[in-house]
């Protein structure tokens, strides 16, 4: 397992690599392509298919819990029920999603009425495609999650960083060739279709998934949709929270506007994908200790390295952001997006205290205490919603982002922490005075190289690059020299020789096979 999780680490840093690189290099040249009103229409669409995604309600974040109690009584029967009871569910869901598809067909103009008729003719053909794609996703997802429940990690690794590498180089011979945003989402779908077979194939022959579709037991399906409820509610704040924006902004000021908005909303989304990437590795140990250990201590050790990792990793990504964002954002997709960069670093900062506490939620639904979480930050992002409708129309992109951030600071900041304390039983002070050091530091170190930065002019790529290396190199150097304990050193070294071993072994054995 050690060796899945350290080999799913570096696959995973490796997949995010490549998929912010792919999408740093692809996005400019789509947005070229298209132009702001296609690719704004886009991300509208996108967003709105994305609240079919509600019709999961919440299963998705049982099934490690349920698999998890079923594994830790050695019934490998009890497992196969569950994934034939979670699999016709998906199913189910999927159905779901085609009719509620064709409910937002048959009523497309919620869109709005800054939408022009030749634009509408486009979005319906992307709200097909994407429905198609999605319902497809449901029963694909039991795959993936029971992967991740084995802890067989590298697999789905590989496929990610495949997808990411194939899928630009289909979609932009499509659009060059005018096939446009259609031809991009249609793309797509056929990736998933690929991935949802190689999966299945996967899961039978390599990790011997047994599915019994002919299991029926109501009592535990009446205990499922219980615990599933407030993951549902959870997940309905945070479709609120990420698309929200996009649809106000669509109805309210147009698709440039949403273009804008979505440039700043990709980068927060690679973000955002950086502080999962090590976290996820440990979702089943920390489902472990909380279900069949039971040990609070243990788990706020794992909630705090888990933290004080991603806390290293976002603070270089947002104090870099500051420091040369709005050179980046003006190379990268040119004029017209100055507002992007307002966009993004508000959005990264309301993502900060989730990012570093990435863990706690799947600590809270492991116990089966996500109740109340689910239920104030529902009403947090009903708030969400009504601030942005007004700070829109003061600010327009900018303002509908301030909305999110008050809302995430009421929600995350404050009520998320006084609850891991006092009902989780999380030691959240223990894990802030672990955290907050580095933060501080961070920003002075940052404070001194904005000062050095007043002197320098930065409008090429190569210096910026150039900028970009010399900063990350003097952040590390810092960090590791000046604050680094020696076991997180020691832990680095270590994971260090296991991956050149493996790396030797491998040229070893193809030498071999030479």
């Amino acid at each position: 397992m050690k060796k899945q999780i350290s080999g799913g680490m570096v696959l995973s840093l490796i997949s995010q690599a490549i998929s912010i690189t792919v999408g740093l290099t692809y996005t400019p040249i789509m947005i070229r392509i298209l132009g702001q009103s296609e690719y704004g229409l886009y991300q509208l669409v996108q967003s709105v298919v994305n609240y079919l995604n509600l019709m999961n309600f919440g299963f998705s974040g049982a099934y490690i819990r349920y698999f998890s109690m079923a594994r830790g009584k050695g019934d490998r029967d009890g497992i196969a029920n569950i994934n034939g009871m979670f699999m016709k569910v998906f199913l189910c869901i999927g159905f779901l999603v085609l009719i509620g598809g064709m409910i937002l067909l048959a009523n497309i103009h919620i869109l709005g009425t800054q939408i022009t008729e030749a634009e509408y003719v486009i979005a319906r053909k992307l709200l097909i495609i994407m429905v198609i794609s999605l319902s497809l996703s449901f029963p694909n997802s039991l795959f993936t999650i029971f992967m991740a429940a084995n802890e067989d990690f590298i697999f789905n690794r590989i496929v990610n960083i495949v997808t990411n590498i194939i899928l630009p180089l289909i979609t932009l011979p499509l659009l060059f060739l005018g096939y446009g945003s259609v031809g991009v989402v249609a793309a797509s779908l056929g990736m998933s279709v690929l991935r949802f077979i190689i999966n299945a194939v996967y899961c039978k022959k390599k990790l011997q998934m047994k599915i019994n579709l002919g299991f029926t037991d109501m009592k535990l399906f009446k205990g499922l949709v219980g615990y599933t409820f407030f993951i549902f509610l959870s997940d309905i704040v945070d479709q609120l929270n990420l698309n929200v924006d996009k649809f106000l902004l669509g109805r309210m000021v147009g698709t440039v506007s949403v273009a804008i908005y979505g440039v700043g909303f990709l980068l927060k989304q690679h973000y955002t994908g950086i502080s999962w990437l090590i976290p996820e590795m440990y979702i089943p140990e920390a489902n472990r200790l909380a279900i069949e250990e039971k040990d609070d201590w243990k788990l706020t050790l794992i909630f705090t390295k888990m933290g004080k990792i991603n806390n290293y990793i976002c603070l270089l990504v947002i104090t870099g952001f500051i420091l040369i964002g709005q050179e980046f954002i003006s190379l990268w997709v040119g004029e017209g997006y100055e507002k992007s960069f307002y966009v993004a670093l508000i959005l990264m900062v309301a993502g900060y205290i989730p990012a570093v506490q990435t863990l706690g939620v799947n600590i809270q639904n492991a116990k089966n205490m996500h109740r109340m979480r689910s239920i104030v930050y529902f009403g947090i992002a009903c708030v969400n919603v009504v601030c942005s409708i007004f700070l829109i129309r003061l600010w327009g992109e900018i303002g509908t982002s301030l909305g999110t951030l008050i809302a995430v600071l009421i929600g995350s900041g404050i009520f998320m922490n006084i609850y891991y304390h006092k009902v989780i039983k999380l030691d959240v002070i223990y894990f802030w005075k672990q955290i907050l050091g580095w933060t501080v530091t961070a920003g002075a170190l940052m404070a001194v190289v904005w000062a050095i930065k007043r002197q320098i002019v930065i409008n090429t790529w190569p210096t910026l690059i150039l900028f970009i290396l010399i900063y990350t190199g003097l952040y590390l150097s810092v960090l590791w020299f000046a604050w680094m304990k020696k076991s997180e050193k020691a832990a680095i070294k270590q994971a260090a020789r296991q991956l050149l071993r493996r790396s030797e072994k491998t040229d070893g054995a193809e030498q071999n096979e030479g």
